[in-house]
């Protein structure tokens, strides 16, 4: 092991890091553990501190069979999916970062249905059926706009932000017309934690009632305080369901990510579900500079270390530290504390080593991944592209806290990465491109190889705690979908 660490050391300054790099470490064939703590449980033994959020664990044990493959490939389910499932969820639409002035709207599409969100005041927003009452032309097209009114580029009908009808040109054609009634159909609409969600079912439930126990967990990282810092939409060939569960477990990363197995145990990872009939949420959370169980004998703390700083660009580590996994943790933490305070000037040194590094991602059904702390302040979307089973977009923000003075920066343009397109293609996408596309590889030969299995046996075999938030969305997408198989 040290001949093997001694040797990488060397080559941490020429990037042997960077994510892709897939030579330098692999799992050993045929290993199994006796004794793999889950997250909380690796904590305690270690005597770290466990923030009450992490420690409170989930309360739901689904015990549905998993969904049978045909929901993802057969067209004739997309339908019934549009009607019980996104036309009666809340899904969130944007970012109250992407309208930041009173009349700045977007579009939000999901599978054949489109929306529109508008800022109507500072603190306001709305949301309408992107369709002209007249012809039904989109008002609010692929790229953000903005006005004092929405009007129709095609005959000029006006509507207020509040979606009355307020003018229409050639009214004397139009006998008996009422402008007072024939405004932009609403939707419901809401925030939570800088998020703008929408629910076209005028009479479901509120939107705090979908959220579950999200908001009490997220009270210490109040999502509106921060901004968007890269924004990706990548279009997958893959039904919007298996590209989301691919995030749902840490699994995959033996095979998928081996370039973060040093850094991120994901064999101690921790799974907890919550679910009370109105909402369904989920938590997994993978500790940072505790090297996986697959490759535990293979990579010292000293290493790992190394390896974190160098993918965070976190001062490199003085010979004296790293010497245990926790000394290597709380070096880590104090120097990410260090960089947000020198940068941000946002003071997170009284915040727990887990908050700071490890990597907390929770997920909201339908589609919805906000996450916890700043190891990884990623968000998720998935959503159903037409008409199609197979074709979906997954969008992937990196949200950074806002400066301590309370300035914005830009919110990062968008960028759009097609089908046979590549993240790493694309600078901008930095880290975030490379994993990405380690993913992607295998959600399309996923797809490809549900149509590709014996009907007698196409359904998964799913396990007991890693992939316990998959077999969660499961019983969640069946109960919405009235499914009983």
């Amino acid at each position: 092991m040290n001949d093997i660490s001694t040797e990488i050391s060397k080559e941490v300054e020429n990037d042997i890091t960077k994510y892709g790099n897939k030579k330098y470490v692999r799992a050993v064939f045929g290993r199994q553990f006796e004794d793999m703590p889950q997250y909380v449980d690796y904590l305690a033994r270690a005597g770290e501190k466990i923030p009450d959020t992490v420690a409170e664990r989930g309360t739901h044990r689904p015990n549905c069979r998993p969904l049978p493959y045909k929901y993802y490939i057969d067209p004739k389910y997309v339908d019934e999916e549009v009607e019980k499932i996104w036309m009666k969820c809340w899904q969130v639409a944007c970012r109250v970062e992407d309208i930041p002035n009173v009349g700045d709207r977007v579009a939000y599409d999901v599978g054949p249905l489109s929306f529109l969100v508008v800022r109507t005041s500072e603190t306001s927003f709305k949301a309408f059926w992107n369709s002209c009452r007249h012809r039904a032309r989109r008002l609010c097209g692929d790229t953000p706009e903005s006005g004092d009114m929405i009007q129709c580029p095609f005959h000029a009908w006006s509507y207020g932000l509040d979606g009355k009808l307020i003018w229409v040109p050639r009214e004397e054609e139009f006998p008996g017309i009422q402008l007072e009634k024939v405004g932009l159909r609403p939707v419901q609409c809401d925030t939570w934690g800088g998020n703008v969600f929408i629910n076209p079912d005028l009479n479901a439930p509120p939107l705090s009632e979908a959220l579950g126990v999200m908001p009490r967990h997220f009270r210490d990282c109040p999502q509106e305080n921060r901004y968007t810092a890269i924004r990706i939409k990548k279009k997958v060939k893959i039904n919007w369901k298996s590209g989301l569960e691919a995030f749902l477990e840490g699994y995959h990363v033996l095979t998928t990510h081996p370039s973060g197995m040093p850094i991120f145990g994901s064999t101690y990872t921790q799974t907890d579900c919550w679910d009370d009939g109105k909402s369904a949420v989920s938590r997994l959370i993978t500790p940072a500079l505790v090297p996986d169980g697959w490759v535990q004998n293979e990579v010292s703390p000293r290493l790992s270390l190394e390896l974190f700083c160098n993918t965070y660009g976190l001062p490199f580590p003085p010979p004296e530290r790293g010497t245990t996994v926790a000394d290597a943790r709380e070096y880590a933490a104090q120097k990410t504390a260090e960089k947000y305070l020198q940068t941000l000037g946002i003071d997170f040194r009284d915040r727990s080593i887990s908050y700071l590094v490890d990597m907390h991602q929770w997920f909201m059904f339908p589609a919805f991944f906000p996450w916890w702390g700043e190891g990884l302040p990623w968000w998720y979307n998935f959503t159903p592209l037409g008409n199609s089973p197979d074709e979906c977009v997954m969008e992937i923000r990196l949200l950074q806290p806002l400066p301590a003075d309370g300035s914005a920066p830009p919110t990062a343009k968008t960028v759009w990465i097609d089908f046979n397109e590549k993240g790493r293609d694309y600078p901008e996408t930095g880290q975030v491109g490379y994993i990405m596309d380690e993913d992607m590889e295998n959600m399309e030969e996923v797809h490809r190889g549900m149509k590709a299995t014996d009907p007698r046996v196409a359904r998964p075999l799913l396990a007991t705690e890693q992939e316990i938030r998959i077999r969660h969305f499961h019983e969640a997408y069946m109960r919405a979908m009235g499914i009983s198989d």
